[in-house]
């Protein structure tokens, strides 16, 4: 890890550490070495740094390309080893350059959800993780995030105190001949178990029923 990451780092744990009383559990099934792409639920904007900071070993990572349009952030996450992508889009540079960071041996991080849910349920999947997963044959590292949507609630603008969880998987591998549907719906599975597994239940969005669907928007 270069000094730049390791320093931002440092002090960034250290505050979750005191101010959030942050749990960081399954670090054992992180690969310790070769290309692997992690996964998680997307719930405030703590979620990128708590990744980061979660990790033992040096990841890159993909954020949403609008975060470049503060210039704080535009200067700090080069940085980070975190570059742009576009959502919802097909962001193939993007894409490319994801596949850049798996073929060199090294973690890519990323949102399969593609943006923050405002309500903690788990959002459908996008389908830029399922062409990830063929080109580069990787395996999937689900992590779950809790807690960083009570320390910093979709609209505040202060932090709260109380206490953040992380939680990784097992690595999922996936045959090369699985389809687009059947990986996007794996993953978030994997996440929805992973959160259900730490005390918070919940169904990935391509498993709720259409009344389930009804009452999340109500």
């Amino acid at each position: 890890m270069y000094l730049p990451y390791r320093i931002i780092r440092w002090v960034v744990t250290i505050f979750f550490k005191i101010y959030g009383r942050w749990e960081v559990v399954g670090r054992e099934h992180v690969p310790s070495s070769g290309p692997v792409i992690l996964v998680s639920n997307h719930i405030s904007y703590l979620d990128p740094p708590l990744m980061g900071c979660a990790l033992p070993r040096l990841g890159a990572f993909m954020a949403k390309a609008d975060l470049w349009n503060n210039r704080f952030l535009a200067f700090v996450m080069p940085l980070l080893n975190v570059f742009p992508v576009n959502p919802g889009k097909a962001d193939l540079p993007s894409l490319r350059k994801a596949l850049k960071v798996l073929e060199s041996g090294m973690l890519l991080g990323l949102f399969p959800e593609g943006t923050r849910s405002k309500t903690g349920q788990l959002l459908p999947g996008e389908k830029g993780i399922a062409f990830l997963v063929k080109k580069s044959g990787a395996p999937i590292l689900p992590m779950a995030i809790i807690g960083a949507n009570k320390m910093l609630p979709p609209g505040a603008k202060r932090l709260y105190k109380t206490n953040l969880k992380v939680a990784f998987g097992e690595p999922i591998f996936f045959t090369p001949d699985s389809s687009r549907e059947e990986i996007v719906t794996g993953v978030m599975r994997a996440i929805a178990k992973l959160l259900t597994d730490n005390g918070v239940p919940m169904k990935a969005a391509e498993d709720l029923t259409e009344e389930e669907k009804e009452k999340l928007e109500k």
